[in-house]
This record gives structure tokens, C-alpha cells and sequence, in this order.
């Protein structure tokens, strides 16, 4: 089943004492890059938390944030007297020195780094804190695996329906490049005449052969055109397949991207050209698609 690589997921656990609220979601990235942000008190938990969502995804930017919140005070934080009172006095000298006469407020103090310290025991990540963070966070990644999965399933039509159109150009292509030729041989004909004319300089039918047959192979697109249509064969058995394929078609992309090129090189006639730059367009179209794949 085809990803993409743009979800969210959210996930909202309850604990012993506190409750957690998870959120995460997903950018294109080439590779895999996850990033995270954790509340104060479970910081220590950020190698696993991060460990665990690379174990269920495969490529993309991921950002993830979980935030901690105590339900049950008494027993998770105490207040350190001395670093209050140590700010206290510091405030008010402050305040006599700068004559200033707004009042300190301990609601203030108890704010500031290290008056109110969390327990050891959820410092640590004992109990049901690891645990419940783990179990958050493979809830919120499962739940944007399937926002990706959803994106991917329309990713899919998309690349079918455009698979569709590229192999009936490649059919236009195959049926105008012959007609290329003969064109080519009657203007060629037609220049000769003009350029010769009231002179007696005959030009020979077999020297005209010749140097359509030279420039017949060297505008030969058959092989692009077996190329491309192998590519494409490809390109569609991919969709099938149920491990992440975005590297894959990415580089099937860039080899039908200059099998394209190659034949627009070679084109001789202007109808050819046109449906050359259709070809391109479609790929360059499903090039952007597909780096939004997983």
C-alpha cells in the first residue's frame, strides 16, 4: 500500500498522576529526520520516544511533541526553600535598589527555574511513565500512518491515471516517427530543387537515399521508446507492492526523464516534438507526485 509522506496524529493517555497529550505529524524529507519536543519533566525519555517512531516509519520529517501534565500534585512536586527564598532576597534588593515600588508576589518566584522541583521517581521515568509515553506515541504515529496511507491510495489513481496517458503518447510517438522520416525526405528534396534551380548540377536519386537513411538512424527512437515502456511496466508493478517504494519510483522517474530528453534530441519533425514535450510534462508531473511518496 502506497504512503505519503504528510499526516498528523494525535494521542491523549492517562497515568498515575498525570496524563499525557501526543502529537505528531509529517513533512517530505529524502530520508528519515525525526525531531521532538518533550515537556520539562520526561525530557530524559526523548531517545526512546524517538527510537520508537523510527522504528515505525520509514522516511520523512517527523516532528513530535509531548506535553506532561501532573494530575496529582502532592506527590510529584516539592517547592526547594532555600532557591526561593535565595530569589526573594535577591528581588528585594533589587527592588530597594532601583526605588521600586511594584510588589513581589510568590506566584511570581515559584516560576522561575528550579523553585518547584518534579520527584525523582518521574525524573527517572520509573513506573507507568515510560510505559504510557510509548504507548502514546505508537498510537499517534499508527493514526498518522493512516492519514498517509489514505494520501497514498489517492497518490495511486493519480499515478495510474498518468501512467495510462504516457503509454498512449509513447503509442502517438511510435506511429509519428516513421511519418518523420518521409517528411524529412520530402523537404530535403524540395530544398534541393530550389537550391539547384537554372543550374546544371543533377543530383542523384541514391545520393538523396543515402543521407536520409544516415540521418533515419541517427533520429532512431526505438530503443527510448522500448526503454520507456519497460520503465512504465515497471513504474506500475511498484504500485503493488506493500513496503515503501518512493526511492524506487524516483529513479524510474529520472531514467524516463532522459529516455524523454533523448528523443526530444533526436526528433526531426515538429509534430514529434509536440508530443515529445507532452511526454515530458507528464513526467516532470509525476516526478512532484512522487515526493510526496514514502
Amino acid at each position: 500500500m502506497l504512503r505519503s509522506m504528510t499526516g498528523y496524529g494525535e494521542a491523549h493517555v492517562p497515568g498515575d498522576g498525570f496524563e499525557l497529550t501526543i502529537e505528531i505529524k509529517s513533512v517530505n524529507n529524502r530520508f528519515l529526520k525525526v525531531s521532538s519536543k518533550l515537556s520539562e519533566e520526561i525530557t530524559h525519555l526523548q531517545n526512546e520516544v524517538e527510537e520508537e517512531v523510527r522504528r515505525l516509519v520509514d522516511r520523512g520529517s517527523i516532528f513530535l511533541i509531548i506535553i506532561f501534565r501532573p494530575t496529582r500534585f502532592t506527590d510529584l512536586y516539592e517547592i526547594d526553600e532555600g532557591v526561593l527564598r535565595k530569589y526573594l532576597t535577591s528581588l528585594r534588593r533589587l527592588r530597594k535598589d532601583l526605588n521600586d515600588r511594584e510588589e513581589v508576589l510568590l506566584k511570581d518566584i515559584l516560576l522561575l527555574p528550579g523553585v518547584v522541583r518534579a520527584q525523582e521517581d518521574v525524573l527517572l521515568g520509573k513506573g507507568a511513565v515510560l510505559p504510557a509515553t510509548l504507548r502514546g506515541v505508537r498510537e499517534a504515529t499508527e493514526k498518522m500512518i493512516a492519514m498517509r496511507e489514505t494520501e497514498g491510495q489517492n497518490l495511486e489513481k493519480d499515478f495510474r491515471s498518468r501512467s495510462k496517458l504516457l503509454r498512449g503518447l509513447l503509442a502517438d510517438v511510435a506511429a509519428c516517427a516513421p511519418k518523420g522520416i518521409l517528411d524529412y525526405q520530402v523537404r530535403m528534396h524540395e530544398r534541393i530543387n530550389r537550391l539547384l534551380a537554372g543550374r546544371e548540377m543533377p543530383v542523384l536519386p541514391q545520393d538523396i537515399v543515402k543521407e536520409v537513411a544516415i540521418i533515419a538512424e541517427r533520429s532512431d527512437i526505438t530503443e527510448e521508446l522500448d526503454r520507456m515502456a519497460s520503465h512504465l511496466d515497471q513504474f506500475e508493478e511498484c504500485l503493488k507492492a506493500q513496503e515503501p517504494i518512493g526511492r524506487k519510483l524516483e529513479f524510474l522517474i529520472q531514467e524516463m526523464f532522459r529516455e524523454s530528453n533523448t528523443m526530444a534530441s533526436k526528433s526531426i519533425s515538429s509534430e514529434l516534438s509536440r508530443h515529445l514535450v507532452e511526454i515530458k510534462s507528464e513526467v516532470d508531473r509525476l516526478k512532484e507526485q512522487i515526493q510526496n511518496l514514502e
